[in-house]
């Protein structure tokens, strides 16, 4: 559906993998759950509140769209206005009928999983919706003005769904000009009055888009959208809200904060930082208390803080800058949209960023900071914060745009396994690795959330799933991430080779990777962006003994933009031992990186490289085959 909110307070987005739906080729307009028209009157208004009016219809198309349009419905703020005007339904060949009082329900809206959150919902229940009923409802919602915010901003954007849009129409009426930037939008005819304060935007003709067969790791990274406001400075919509920061920000520690700074007081820079972090993480939880709507973007004092034990991001954030401020270190609290798919920048607005972070200097480096995340890896940012804008608010409570940059492709696993052969063709394993980064704060978290002996069970089927005897060991994780982080695993290895009309082949995994994957994707004919993950390098090195291989494996390369790759092999007294590493340089492989020919070229480089490593294995004790 299109997604039309004039304010979002910043409840601040949570610690994820994947943000926007994953979606896939395209879906024909056959299969269309609903058919909709929809229309909308906006006033921005002189205090800075806001009204709109929208009327909709849909038309059920496919028993899916029935299920979709089960109940309706809207959740807005106790301090803002909603009025249900109009609500029916008509059902094939029939006249309107009134939805009926016992099927519209007013309550309040349950909270979050991590918060409070003051709303009420109203929900309408259709009756004896099938296939070709009609439903039309109309409702006027009034937003109240929010503290601190003397702009108005607005997105208006339009992402795949499984229903035809056959019309669309929104007209904007503001007390000054209305300001607007767009992309992907030549479905769309704007009309703007000679001064400005009107905007209509009306689809051209009816449009249906949907994706099927996507892979769960893509996205449609790039969708219609507009947005609106009355400036396009950024200090004129944070301005404001930076200055009352500062205010927070120059009021004494409370005591538990002021005792945790003085302990740390003779520690280098980063280990200040982490001690902060960690000092955080051990007596706050993150708990947003958005009861209290009209605060907005604004933090809780940071006594308050103190009192309750627990924040949302912009508490804790403002928590720690106070902090580092105190300990001697440059600190200013900053906003960004921490999702992992995060679109360019049209307006600096206030309905851009959904979350509030730190940007610190340490040691002439400059570390952005997270007091939300459930681990620490200093000096690095987390993923879902990389390669995106930052509105930074400095000491005087000016605003500037920043950006975090991609994290360079730091090793993150190290493996060192030995695998001996028996006569019975399995092979006993012992292993070391070596975790950083993104694949150690996987680990922790992991750690945390499920506990070691889930884990380690989880550790010792990276291996192969066919397995006896699998003994772990390493040491506790905690909340900061060390540089590196050591296991060692033993098992047995049921079956390690592929027996084939009585011939054993040697096949690892970890060392081909999924080439066939990406292979398949231009096969398939998808069309979404591949989200990856944190950049990252792999190194492996695996021995082999017990066995004669047939042929060793040639030395070969991979650069690309995309990736790097590097296979060896050496025999050395009498074992088989393999040399890998893959480096992965992106975050994303955008569909247009991967149908183009250099990416094609080095998808199949990759695989012609990876898959030497099969081996055709005579196993030591064993019979050769006349």
């Amino acid at each position: 559906m299109y997604r039309f909110p004039l304010y979002r307070p910043l409840i601040c987005a949570g610690l994820g993998l994947l943000s926007w739906q994953a979606v896939a080729a395209y879906q024909p307009q056959s299969e269309a759950a609903l058919a909709a028209d929809a229309e909308m009157e906006c006033q921005f208004n002189a205090d800075h509140s806001s009204d709109c009016t929208t009327t909709q219809h849909y038309t059920i198309l496919t028993p899916a769209g029935r299920e979709m349009l089960s109940r309706v419905d809207f959740s807005y703020a106790e301090t803002d206005g909603f009025e249900l005007r109009k609500a029916e339904f008509t059902q094939p060949g029939g006249k309107p009928i009134a939805l009926a009082p016992a099927q519209i329900d007013t309550r309040t809206a349950p909270n979050p999983e991590q918060g409070f959150l003051r709303e009420k919902q109203t929900s309408l229940a259709f009756p004896n919706l099938r296939v070709g009923t009609r439903l039309s409802y109309t409702v006027q919602q009034h937003y109240a003005a929010k503290p601190l915010l003397g702009q108005f901003h607005s997105v208006l954007q339009f992402g795949p769904k499984p229903v035809r849009q056959d019309s669309f129409k929104i007209t904007y009426r503001a007390t000054r000009p209305i300001i607007w930037r767009s992309e992907q939008m030549d479905d769309y005819r704007f009309t703007a009055s000679s001064d400005r304060k009107k905007l209509t935007i009306e689809q051209k003709a009816p449009v249906f888009l949907n994706y099927i067969n996507e892979p769960s790791i893509g996205f449609i990274q790039r969708v219609p959208r507009v947005e609106l406001g009355s400036s396009t400075e950024v200090q004129d919509y944070f301005g404001p809200l930076a200055q009352r920061y500062q205010e927070i920000l120059a009021t004494p520690l409370p005591p538990a904060s002021a005792k945790a700074v003085a302990g740390l007081r003779d520690l280098p820079p980063a280990e200040k930082v982490a001690g902060l972090m960690q000092h955080i993480n051990d007596n706050y939880r993150y708990l947003g208390d958005w009861r209290a709507t009209e605060r907005g973007y604004v933090p809780f004092e940071l006594e308050q803080i103190e009192q309750r034990g627990y924040g949302d991001c912009k508490d804790l954030a403002v928590l720690l800058a106070a902090m580092l401020k105190a300990s001697g270190l440059k600190a200013e609290t900053a906003w960004v949209s921490r999702e992992n798919v995060v679109a360019p920048l049209l307006i600096p607005g206030t309905h851009a960023p959904n979350h509030a972070i730190v940007r610190a200097e340490v040691d002439g480096k400059v570390w952005w900071l997270d007091p939300t995340n459930p681990v620490f890896d200093p000096g690095r940012s987390m993923p879902d914060i990389q390669e995106r804008w930052a509105f930074v608010s400095d000491a005087n409570g000016q605003v500037r745009e920043d950006y975090i940059p991609l994290e360079a492709p730091d090793t993150s696993i190290v493996l060192d396994k030995q695998e001996h052969f028996d006569r019975a063709g399995q092979a006993r394993v012992n292993a070391r690795i070596e975790f950083s980064h993104m694949e150690l704060m996987r680990l922790m978290v992991s750690d945390n959330q499920n506990g070691i002996a889930s884990n380690d069970q989880s550790l010792c089927e990276r291996f192969t799933r066919e397995l006896r005897d699998c003994q772990i060991d390493r040491e506790p994780t905690a909340f900061i991430a060390p540089r590196t982080y050591r296991v060692k695993a033993s098992l047995t290895d049921l079956k390690p080779l592929e027996n084939i009309s009585g011939s054993y082949f040697y096949k690892s995994p970890a060392l081909e990777g999924d080439w066939d994957f990406l292979v398949n994707y231009r096969r398939n004919g998808q069309l979404a962006d591949l989200y990856i993950g944190d950049a990252n390098t792999l190194r492996y090195t695996i021995t082999l003994s017990g066995a004669q291989l047939d042929k060793d494996v040639k030395t070969c390369s991979v650069r690309s933009p995309w990736f790097d790759m590097d296979l060896r092999s050496e025999r050395v007294k009498g074992e088989y031992r393999y040399h890998y590493r893959l480096s992965q340089k992106k975050r994303w492989l955008s569909h247009e990186d991967i149908i183009s020919a250099p990416f094609e070229a080095m998808v199949s480089q990759a695989k012609d490289c990876s898959e030497q490593a099969r081996q055709l294995v005579q196993l030591k004790g064993a019979a050769k085959k006349a």
